[in-house]
């Protein structure tokens, strides 16, 4: 919740209940990062490249400098896909 106050002007924050009916967009976003470990947590850039993809607990910290750093426009080493 921290996070989303923080950011809630400048990021568009999706959350995926996977026990509910999804809406279209969110399908597509389950289906092309979901790898059926919850949680699971992405950050995407504007253009849709993926600067987070990583199953399991993340901490604010880190999730915060990506954020910071993908706004300030600065380059953002994308997270290796497994």
């Amino acid at each position: 919740m921290t996070l989303y106050n923080k950011y809630k002007d400048r990021v568009n924050f999706v959350l995926i209940d996977i026990d509910h009916k999804l809406a279209a967009g969110q399908q597509l976003l389950l289906d092309k990062y979901f790898r059926n470990l919850v949680p699971h947590v992405v950050i995407l850039d504007p253009s849709g490249k993926a600067l987070y993809n990583e199953p399991g607990e993340v901490e604010e910290g880190r999730v915060s400098g990506i954020l910071d750093q993908a706004l300030r426009g600065a380059s953002v080493k994308p997270e290796p896909e497994r």
